[in-house]
């Protein structure tokens, strides 16, 4: 039997075992896709009626299951009727990092068990990790955006795709991650091992899937594409997903030369996933993923007025967390918000820029680019870090600077973590400094940077 039989077979048999899932299950996957098929398409009207009715039930809930949104409701006289629709998100105090992790289990709903719940590792590209409870109903929704946006640039649940991300620095190729990968037709390849010497490997496990599409990150996404190029190796795929960066132009149109393929970034965040996706009939357009989340922009900075259009930081409302709610999360994520109103006649929202978050790709001592994300995953495995951020001055080189929380950190545990990932993944052993700071330094326009490369910015032409 060839291998795209053994392909067609799989996808298949997983989108059937999905099938089987959703008749038992009050809600599944294939429920939210066929209902975001239909509801991206709905008169603005009708989309908005259901995104106010789920905003009203969610804080109804949380107002008598989450002890952190009675206190923080009751400080504010804010009775739960009192926040009907969209226009009344207002009335409630804007959520920071900070808020979540301190006061994380108050944040937990009380009526949902253990294994009623998800539980992720996020946030590390916002300066330092958080653990996220979401319920298992909340995660269908969540994943059924990602698919209908991966659906508009032709990739749908059962077919064989190439993902370049992190993977937890190996998590992926554990025997039973390995097992539901292939039955998902995803082909794992982790982004920070991608170098000159491995680059005709992943090019051959793409090909060996038979996946025409990847999801990555951007610097991830765009290192493959320069290397294949580079090598002489011919790649053909429909679409590529780039994520987790901002994605410059001129990424963008290297990635679509050298592939072929349309480039569609998508954007989210470890907190509250599938927030928005590239239309496919729009370049440079985002649109929202309405019935899931909400996303307002703060106008005039910190404590100024909030639109659900124009320009700002993001502040973002998860209507299917019923685990632990997040309204008004300030990500540190920032662009511009355009509102409903595209050529391609999908009634959702629209981000008509996204600014996002800043990260620098690192050099190894060989000379290979991997992604700053690593600082993400490193730093999931390490506890006790308030913010971090990584400084590169030559190649193979790593300056660790950490702002401490006040308790949990200890450097004889959590310092040897750090160097041995850096130390591995930059291909210099034990050429990683760590130095400990009160602050760190901030853009101009306020935002975080997790990774500095000095290197860089020091070899680019001067205008």
């Amino acid at each position: 039997m060839s291998i795209q039989l053994i392909q067609q077979a799989r996808g298949t048999l997983y989108r059937s075992h999905w099938w089987v899932r959703s008749r038992l299950a009050r809600f599944d996957l294939l429920d939210g896709i066929a209902l975001l098929e239909q509801s991206q398409g709905w008169p603005r009207s009708r989309l908005e009626d259901l995104r106010n009715e789920k905003l009203r039930t969610l804080v109804a809930r949380l107002y008598e299951v989450s002890p952190h949104y009675r206190h923080m409701m009751d400080e504010h006289g804010v009775r739960p009727g009192e926040v009907r629709d969209v226009g009344d998100l207002g009335r409630l105090p804007i959520m920071t990092k900070g808020v979540i992790r301190e006061h994380a289990a108050a944040l937990r709903a009380r009526d949902l068990p253990d294994d009623k719940v998800e539980v992720g590792i996020t946030g590390g590209t916002t300066g330092a990790p958080m653990r996220v409870v979401r319920d298992l109903e909340g995660t269908t929704w969540m994943r059924a955006s990602y698919w209908r946006g991966f659906g508009w640039g032709g990739l749908r649940l059962g077919m064989p795709w190439a993902q370049l991300f992190g993977g937890s620095l190996g998590q992926g190729a554990r025997p039973m991650n390995r097992i539901k990968n292939w039955f998902a037709g995803k082909t794992f390849l982790p982004a920070f091992e991608l170098g000159a010497g491995s680059v005709a490997d992943y090019v051959a496990a793409i090909r060996r899937a038979n996946a025409r599409f990847v999801v990555g990150y951007c610097s991830a996404c765009h290192q493959l594409a320069a290397l294949a190029e580079k090598a002489g190796i011919e790649l053909r795929l429909d679409a590529v997903f780039p994520t987790a960066e901002l994605l410059p132009e001129a990424w963008a149109e290297r990635i679509g030369q050298v592939f072929g393929a349309r480039v569609l970034p998508y954007y989210g965040c470890g907190e509250v996933q599938s927030l928005g996706y590239s239309c496919p009939d729009a370049p440079g357009i985002y649109h929202t993923s309405d019935e899931h989340a909400i996303i307002e922009v703060e106008q005039g900075g910190e404590g100024g007025r909030t639109s659900l259009t124009g320009e700002g930081a993001f502040l973002l409302t998860d209507l299917d967390n019923n685990a632990m709610p997040l309204i008004r999360y300030r990500n540190g994520d920032a662009g511009v918000l355009g509102g409903p109103g595209c050529a391609c006649g999908r009634s959702l929202g629209r981000i008509t820029r996204l600014d996002g978050r800043v990260n620098d790709v690192l050099i190894t001592a060989s000379g290979d680019s991997i992604s700053g994300l690593i600082g993400t995953h490193a730093f999931r495995m390490v506890t006790g870090v308030a913010e971090y951020q990584v400084v590169q001055r030559r190649p193979g080189h790593a300056i660790i600077k950490i702002v401490r929380a006040p308790a949990g950190y200890d450097p004889s545990t959590e310092e040897p973590k750090l160097r041995t990932i850096f130390g591995k993944h930059l291909g210099n052993e034990g050429d990683v400094s760590i130095e400990y700071h009160d602050s760190l330094p901030r853009t101009a326009a306020g935002k975080a940077r997790f990774v500095i490369n000095e290197y860089l910015s020091a070899q680019a032409p001067k205008a």
